[in-house]
């Protein structure tokens, strides 16, 4: 053997042999681990994309977090180099990003200072100061003195006897009104010009009141109250140089007009107003009786006692009735009645229809109605008629950029549907798509919602839609076809394509451009980013086992902040280019998690009972050896696989166990997915849950003889079904579990004083159908009658001020247990509610829940807790965690 192999070799053999002890000598997750870790928090990237910022705050130990949170971190981009900066506030980027705003500690004082990132020169700042976002520019008002200050050239402004004023464009064009000595002047113009505005209103007569302006349409108006009583509404247009009356003073008298409700319809000269209300006397309520309280529920009431208890209780108070004037033809009429719903229109300059959506028909329903329903209508604002368009609508509606098209989603037909509102005729979404634009999983009774819209082509002439997998491309007037602009690659690759979107709303799409898509593969969860051309032509940029999310952008779109992160990788900032060609880590948010125990993730599939595929997650130990027998627990919701790559934080129990601990310290977790069939709730839980522990049991992947299982709330109610149905699980934790649905169904949450009905038939119970109609289903999915069925050691979690599941529903399966003599133990946490929010409470429930755990499934000596009880008088003194 040469003697560079043999070199070679014994060094192979050393860095394993420094690996493997590294690897032995990790410690598990504990308590003291829980108070080190960190989250990157406050992080802005700068407008010209330089310099990122951000700060560090822990998410256990607030001692740490009153040093941290005043301690910011400046990232340049270009160097790579990080500085820091001690700060009281969150900095504030401006002037495109090369200054901040923040407050300074200067011994017993805070002052306000903005700070140049080039040369770190500072100057003070007024407290309340507005910021230009474009150009290092600051203005303030002090009386009826506005100054307007460059931080770098000598181009302050100060301006006298100015009232109401707007600052518009990147350079702070300015319109104001001046008052003068003998009048009310407006003036508008360019900062630098000082003394050389324009005049666009004067009047010495006249005292101007309610002054607004559009910077959208570079355009206004404001009222008037004259010297002898005299009143009047204007418009101007800075575009014009024009002034219109709108409103004069026979008319403002003839119609009573209240002239703060006026507004103006775009740019047209129609304007809607409310009539002036007539002041009235409140009527003596007379002498309370308070020799005695009466609750009265009434089963016409809007709204229920309890509910009015928690809320607050006001009448519904009508709306006013709304008129439309037009100075074109003089014409003045009703345009809504008194009580109508709010009116919607187009931001477009000459409005023609509105929307209404009215839900007066559904307000007695809310009891057992989880979304808000509504009916909608279309108004002509020419003609006042109101014209019925669809009902029990649950979604967002929208108009077109143009105003000339109507979007809403019809439950029934479970589409996209959009509204020609001259002709009123429909175009249906789902007859020209040939996929669902529902959510084809979704598995509650309530409507499901759509895939959704990415937004509009920048001509406002055409909407982008979602399916399941794809982006599609309708021309709103029909005039051509409509096309997959994905060329229904997302269906082949079984992957989701959405257009990326900083700002997460409706967006205008250049879809004669490049675009940027986002995609996650629905078989591994593997996030990526794509390039999308005009002819549907997508190109990979980066893609990989984790969850990237671009959180900022610059403002040419050449720099990006992004996180990214998977079970093994924390969620770390990382800064990349347009092409994700150059794409580096900025942060290090917990180094410390190589010093601990912490697992593998992987995604596991298998056949459910209900002849379906079934995915779920499954954490296995550092040390795991198939050869060996390990802990188990069974621990779930509904589904997990969608948020594999979503980084865990360790951390006391606040109900459910903290899987990363429970992995640190030799427990093999496994998490199934479960989707429900409506109406068949515990038995949906049990194909999905109990067919996936067998399966890991055939597979030899968990010991049969040493599986837990776990559930809270939701998942409570899953984890006590699974016990009347199965002996296959060694022990059991039920938390806070509706066990009992005949009489949950009648309840009240008392968080909210709201029925808990509307759980069953229109929400997550997912019963779908009131008690009456399918009292047998009722009867089946309640856990407590079947509890003599129950074999499994049980502990159950439930605490007395819970405001979302009655505490008496886990005090009841408790003496259930109790009376059939079946070994049983709850935990009240007194005072505390659905979820642990006391530290103390939260350590003391993870250390018994552990406790419980290993001794069911790791043979350890049952705690003197669990053996002897604790008595009302050893309460706080002796917590018999020992053995």
């Amino acid at each position: 053997m040469c003697r560079l192999s043999y070199i070679v070799i014994l060094s192979f053999i050393h860095v394993f042999l420094v690996s493997f002890s590294c690897y032995s000598q990790r410690k598990e997750l504990d308590e003291e681990a829980y108070q080190k870790w960190r989250r990157v928090d406050s992080y802005k990237l700068s407008p010209d994309g330089k310099w990122v910022l951000y700060r560090y705050m822990y998410f256990d130990n607030d001692a740490a977090n009153e040093v941290t949170r005043n301690i910011y971190y400046f990232y340049e981009v270009k160097t790579g180099r990080t500085s820091t900066l001690e700060c009281s506030d969150t900095p504030e980027f401006f002037a495109g990003g090369e200054w901040i705003a923040y407050d300074k500690s200067t011994g017993d004082d805070v002052i306000r200072v903005a700070r140049c990132l080039r040369n770190s020169k500072e100057i003070p700042l007024r407290e309340g100061m507005e910021l230009n976002p474009e150009i290092p520019l600051v203005a303030y008002q002090t009386n009826d003195t506005l100054v307007v200050k460059g931080l770098e050239a000598k181009d302050s402004l100060m301006l006298t006897g100015v009232g109401t004023y707007y600052l518009y464009d990147k350079d702070w064009k300015i319109v104001y009104l001046k008052r003068e000595a003998d009048s009310h002047v407006i003036y508008f113009g360019s900062r630098n010009k000082a003394g050389k505005y324009e005049c666009i209103y004067r009047d010495n007569t006249k005292r101007l009141d309610h002054f607004y302006f559009n910077e959208w349409g570079l355009d206004g108006g404001f009222s008037f109250d004259g010297k002898e009583g005299e009143k009047g509404y204007y418009t101007f247009s800075l575009k014009t140089k024009l002034v219109e009356e709108l409103l004069n003073n026979d008319k403002i008298g003839e119609m009573n007009i209240d002239t703060r409700s006026v507004r103006q319809l775009g740019t047209s000269k129609r304007v809607m107003f409310e009539k002036r209300k007539k002041a009235q006397a409140a009527k003596p309520k007379g002498k309370k009786d308070e020799s005695f309280t009466l609750e009265l529920w009434s089963w016409n009431d809007p709204v229920i006692p309890s509910q009015q208890a928690i809320s607050g209780y006001r009448p519904q108070k009508l709306t006013p009735e709304k008129f439309m004037s037009d100075a074109t033809n003089g014409k003045c009429f009703q345009l809504c009645e008194a009580g109508h719903p709010e009116l919607y229109m187009a931001e477009t300059d000459q409005p023609t229809y509105a929307y209404e959506k009215d839900e007066t028909p559904y307000l007695d329903k809310r009891d057992w109605l989880h979304d808000a329903r509504f009916d909608l209508y279309l108004v002509n604002l020419a003609t006042a008629e109101h014209r019925l368009v669809a009902e029990a609508l649950t979604r967002r509606v929208y108009w077109s950029p143009n105003g000339d098209y109507l979007l809403y989603y019809d439950n029934n037909k479970r589409s996209w549907v959009i509204l020609e509102p001259g002709t009123f005729t429909r175009k249906v979404l789902a007859d020209e798509i040939p996929y669902p634009l529902y959510d084809e999983l979704y598995d509650r009774p309530n409507p499901a919602p759509s895939y959704g819209i990415a937004g509009w082509s920048t001509d406002g002439k055409q909407l982008i839609v979602y399916d399941r997998f794809d982006i599609w491309v309708v021309d709103l007037s029909g005039a051509t076809d409509t096309y997959c602009w994905t060329k229904e690659e997302g269906r082949k690759r079984n992957t989701i394509f959405r257009l990326f979107n900083i700002d997460w709303d409706i967006v205008r799409v250049d879809v004669k451009g490049e675009c940027r898509v986002m995609s996650t593969d629905w078989t591994t969860k593997n996030t990526g980013v794509w390039t999308l051309s005009p002819s549907g032509k997508l190109t990979p940029q980066i893609e990989g086992a984790f969850m990237l999310t671009i959180s900022q952008q610059s403002t040419d779109g050449k720099t990006l902040l992004c996180t990214r992160q998977n079970y093994q990788e924390d969620r770390d900032l990382w800064i990349a280019d347009a092409s994700f060609r150059k794409m580096r880590k900025i942060t290090n948010v917990n180094p410390q998690r190589a010093d601990y125990k912490w697992g593998t993730m992987q995604q596991v599939e298998w056949t459910n009972y209900a002849g379906k595929t079934n995915q779920g997650l499954l954490y296995l130990p550092d040390d795991y050896d198939k050869n060996k027998s390990y802990p188990t627990i069974v621990t779930f919701y509904e589904t997990h696989t969608p948020e594999m790559h979503i980084h865990p934080v360790p951390g006391l129990s606040h109900a459910m166990i903290d899987i990363p601990t429970y992995v640190s310290k030799g427990y093999i977790v496994f998490q199934p997915d479960v989707y429900f069939e409506i109406g068949n709730p515990g038995k949906s839980s049990y194909d999905a849950v109990v067919s996936g522990t067998k399966a890991l049991i055939d597979r030899g992947i968990i010991d049969p003889k040493r599986v837990g299982l776990q559930g809270h709330s939701w998942s409570g109610f899953q984890a006590a079904y699974l016990v009347t149905r199965t002996n296959m699980f060694t022990c059991v934790n039920i938390g806070a579990a509706l066990i009992n649905l005949t009489s949950v169904y009648t309840g009240i949450r008392e968080e909210s004083g709201i029925p808990c009905m509307l759980m069953y038939e229109d929400w997550q119970c997912r019963m779908g159908t009131t008690l009456w109609e399918n009292l047998d289903g009722y009867i089946e999915n309640s856990p407590l009658l079947f509890a003599d069925r129950i074999h499994t050691p049980a502990l159950i979690f439930h605490c007395d001020k819970d405001g979302a599941v009655s505490y008496y529903d886990g005090r009841n399966l408790f003496l259930a247990l109790r009376r059939l003599q079946r070994p049983a133990w709850m935990l009240n946490y007194v005072g505390e509610g659905h979820f642990l929010g006391a530290r103390p409470a939260q350590k003391d429930w993870t250390i018994r829940l552990e406790q419980f755990f290993n001794h069911y499934l790791k043979e350890e000596p049952m705690p003197r807790w669990m053996k002897e009880g604790i008595n009302i008088h050893e309460r706080g003194y002796d917590q018999k965690y020992d053995f």
